[in-house]
């Protein structure tokens, strides 16, 4: 029974196992945001009263080498520094916002097949937990290649000579491996990696994935929003347009639900319309790093609401660093509300957008009601981005006057909003 990495064909949904080898989670609505608790020995009773030696806290975990990718366990490695910038990065213009943030402190759980080397990373990779059932290689070494391009989308930074970057190159990534194929994850391992990167301290968690809806998983995903960590999930990919779905844990309330555009901006054909979406990204023809020694450490041409979530989680990275302040909550409805607007069934909110994440002016009276069990959207007006001529207008106008001027014009300026402008894939 396998769950599946969201890229290039359409998900499973299976039965699922409450208990996770040792640990078992209550399944019930009242304690699902408990913690873990070990699983008893048959020769121990479940009601008895004599209490646990509590456990040691375990030292924190920190950013150290990675594998080189010269595993045998993957089949294809990467190519070459792609020529050209890749389209996704010039559509999103995430670089446009990197004065003001650039996720520092924040750090992204990768749940997936593991993290490979690449410059790019600087050192800003923690080697999480590798399950027993994923060990292949050097420890967290990528057999796939999905988690290393996922974690590339999210943090690798700006390089000499190499035109890819990722959404927020000072965010830190901690890699939970859980799989060393791409067509299935063992039962109960990403429940189990949900629970250990809310642990080991993640801010957001990304699951470029799909699993079986079981009450497990549910209260696992219930664990993570009530600690205050973003959740942000592939709507799942329905290549044959079967119109299965919806998947999880991409439809769960409180999730950040990612479908994938093309370079036109339209719906990929892949992507499923049956999970509720908050929002989209790009997702086709995406470049990325890639297991391989530098310089053949990318990969071109990959398709997957998977790509589309990297690209959400590390806009969601952007916010927690911009916004220390917000709950989980605040997140999700900021990157709902700042983006460019549904374009149909299965775009949300639609496509996803950085500089507006960042920079809008949004009503503090409003951010503030959306709760991290409610799905839909508040009401309130897109906002324009208030990064230009906002601070110019406050270094230039002086006295209450300026400020009046600031009000009304934003009072105009709010409610209009726009839509950007798709633009064509490669090098400008």
């Amino acid at each position: 029974m396998f769950g599946r990495l969201a890229r290039g064909a359409a998900s499973a949904g299976l039965a699922a196992a409450l208990c996770l080898g040792t640990v078992c989670l209550a399944a019930s609505p009242a304690v699902a945001g408990a913690k873990p608790t070990t699983k008893m020995s048959s020769h121990h009773s479940a009601k008895s009263k004599k209490k646990a030696p509590a456990k040691p806290t375990p030292p924190p975990l920190r950013p150290g080498p990675l594998p080189n990718p010269v595993q045998a366990c993957l089949d294809e490695h990467g190519t070459s520094v792609p020529s050209g910038t890749p389209w996704a990065q010039q559509t999103l213009d995430y670089q446009s916002v990197w004065p003001f943030t650039e996720g520092s402190g924040v750090t992204v759980a990768v749940i997936d097949s593991g993290v490979d080397s690449n410059p790019q990373y600087n050192g800003r990779v923690i080697v999480g937990p590798t399950f027993a059932d994923a060990q292949a290689g050097p420890r967290n070494g990528d057999c796939v290649g999905h988690g290393t391009a996922v974690a590339g989308i999210i943090a690798a930074a700006p390089m000499a000579g190499v035109p890819f970057t990722g959404v927020a190159p000072e965010a830190t990534i901690l890699s939970i491996k859980v799989t060393n194929t791409e067509g299935g994850i063992p039962v109960g391992n990403v429940t189990q990696a949900i629970l250990d990167a809310v642990q080991d301290g993640a801010n957001v968690i990304n699951l470029s994935l799909t699993e079986p809806n079981t009450p497990a998983l549910s209260a696992a995903i219930h664990y993570a929003l009530s600690h205050n960590v973003v959740v942000v999930a592939s709507a799942g990919n329905d290549a044959a347009n079967t119109g299965s779905g919806p998947f999880y844990p991409a439809a769960y309330p409180g999730v950040l639900s990612v479908g994938a555009v093309d370079s036109s901006g339209d719906l990929a054909s892949f992507s499923s319309t049956h999970t509720p979406v908050s929002i989209t990204a790009p997702g086709v023809n995406i470049t990325s790093a890639f297991p391989g020694v530098y310089p053949d450490s990318y990969l071109a041409a990959q398709q997957g609401t998977s790509f589309a979530t990297a690209f959400v989680s590390g806009v969601a990275a952007l916010v927690r660093a911009r916004y220390p302040g917000f709950k989980e909550a605040q997140v999700v409805q900021r990157i709902e509300e700042t983006a460019d607007g549904a374009a149909g069934a299965g775009t949300g909110n639609g496509l996803v957008n950085p500089v507006q994440a960042i920079t809008a002016v949004l009503p503090a009276d409003l951010i503030t009601a959306k709760t991290a069990t409610a799905r839909g959207r508040v009401p309130i007006d897109r906002a324009a981005s208030d990064s230009g001529e906002r601070d110019r207008a406050l270094s230039v106008t002086a006295g209450a006057f300026g400020v009046v001027l600031l009000v009304i014009a934003a009072a105009v300026v709010i409610p209009a909003g726009r839509r950007r402008r798709w633009r064509p894939g490669g090098d400008h």
